[in-house]
């Protein structure tokens, strides 16, 4: 077999199945309304990297939204891998929060030169003084 034969029968070969655990499907995302909700009934928590905003309550359904704005990083890649990063803190942890809570992560021009394991440390903190971790899962 050539070796183009071999990379084409290598892309073509079915992916691993994905823990459904460790996905964010669509119905953990918030909708715009939900954004909304959120910054206008909820409460912030800054960090360095990274704002919280959480919302508790009943009509709360454990989502979680994240904002990269062009003010605070003005490249696109910058702010795609700021939502990145964000959203992986969430997903990561998010068996460690409280249920019924919603969340929007807001990044800060500092995360452009963050590493993951600062992002998600700062994030554990920020959950922690929002009174939304728990310790013992």
């Amino acid at each position: 077999m050539s070796g183009r034969q071999e990379i084409v029968q290598a892309a073509s070969a079915p992916a691993a199945p994905v823990d459904s655990d460790l996905r964010l499907p669509r119905a953990r995302r918030l909708s715009p309304a939900g954004y909304r909700a959120t910054f206008d009934e909820g409460r912030a928590f800054t960090g360095r990297l990274q704002v919280l905003w959480v919302r508790k309550g009943a009509a709360c359904r454990g989502q979680v939204g994240a904002v990269a704005s062009k003010r605070a990083l003005h490249l696109a890649v910058a702010r795609n891998r700021a939502r990145r990063l964000l959203r992986e803190a969430y997903r990561l942890n998010r068996p460690r929060l409280q249920g019924g809570v919603d969340v929007v992560l807001v990044a800060r021009t500092r995360i452009a030169k963050a590493k993951y394991s600062e992002v998600a440390e700062e994030f554990q903190r920020l959950c922690r003084q929002a009174g939304i971790w728990r310790d013992a899962i």
